[in-house]
């Protein structure tokens, strides 16, 4: 396995997926026939990682400024997977896909919009919204945009579409902050995950909450009861039946005792996720 901690991880198909690691490597694991291999590697850690079944291709964000896309189709060894490697202006910290489109969130708070038609430069370079640094990216299930959260616990909602009419339609808020003794405490906003059905969406936060929001009507729908300790990473199953949540502390206040980490998954009921008629 990895000689390192694994950041993050995506299905292929039902018998394999690929995960990226802070030992700088790239691998695919078949589950059917319990086999690993490498499949490329970085110079820095790889942070995220997806699929694109639109493209048929791996791809990578690294801390080495670089995104990778890989063909798993091709023979083993890098220099015959790697389709191409392009620089980013900072470390990549979260990449989403939807069809043929692939956002990219960068340090420095740099966004960039590739079509995976044609990769030699950004379709559109952007700057996020929020005045702090991101923390997550995830594109809307229908293809209109993006929502990306900051470290400052808020989220913003943005669009594709230029125009004058869908930019005035993008709004940001904020959430998993609390008020104590007066003062307001915030909270990083690690986790995105879209529902695949209704298209409302869950954030999970250092506060161990995970809220459920319906971005069309800007209201919070549900919140799950508190987590031990920070939700580093959240997902639907395909179906919108589960979610998976990662309970694991993000050392947000330095190294420090805290809970194990652990995985929990749960059941979504629909009066949690389905947005309510206005």
């Amino acid at each position: 396995m990895h000689g390192g901690p694994v950041l993050d991880c995506c299905f292929h198909d039902d018998s394999s997926g690929f995960s990226a690691s802070a030992d700088n490597k790239v691998r695919r694991i078949m589950f059917s026939l319990g086999k690993e291999e490498i499949l490329g590697r970085h110079d820095a850690s790889v942070r995220c990682i997806e699929y694109s079944y639109a493209a048929g291709q791996v791809i990578t964000g690294s801390w080495d400024k670089t995104l990778k896309c890989w063909d798993p189709r091709g023979a083993s060894g890098q220099e015959r997977t790697l389709v191409g490697t392009y620089p980013q202006p900072e470390r990549v910290y979260s990449l989403s896909l939807v069809g043929n489109r692939l956002v990219v969130a960068t340090a420095g708070r740099h966004v960039n919009v590739y079509d995976l038609r044609n990769m030699s430069q950004p379709e559109q370079r952007r700057e996020s919204s929020l005045k702090y640094q991101t923390r997550c990216v995830r594109c809307y299930p229908n293809g209109t945009g993006y929502a990306l959260s900051s470290v400052e616990g808020r989220v913003a909602m943005e669009f594709f579409d230029l125009s004058e009419a869908s930019q005035a339609k993008k709004y940001a808020f904020k959430c998993h902050r609390k008020s104590e003794a007066g003062r307001d405490i915030v909270y990083p906003v690690n986790a995105i995950a879209f529902h695949p059905v209704y298209g409302t969406f869950a954030t999970g936060g250092c506060d161990g909450f995970v809220n459920v929001w319906d971005g069309n009507n800007k209201k919070r729908l549900y919140q799950y009861s508190k987590y031990p300790t920070s939700v580093a990473a959240l997902s639907f199953s395909r179906d919108g039946r589960l979610l998976a949540v990662a309970s694991s502390y993000t050392f947000e206040e330095g190294d420090k005792a805290h809970e194990p980490d652990a995985i929990f998954v749960r059941s979504v009921n629909e009066i949690e996720v389905k947005p309510k008629p206005k």
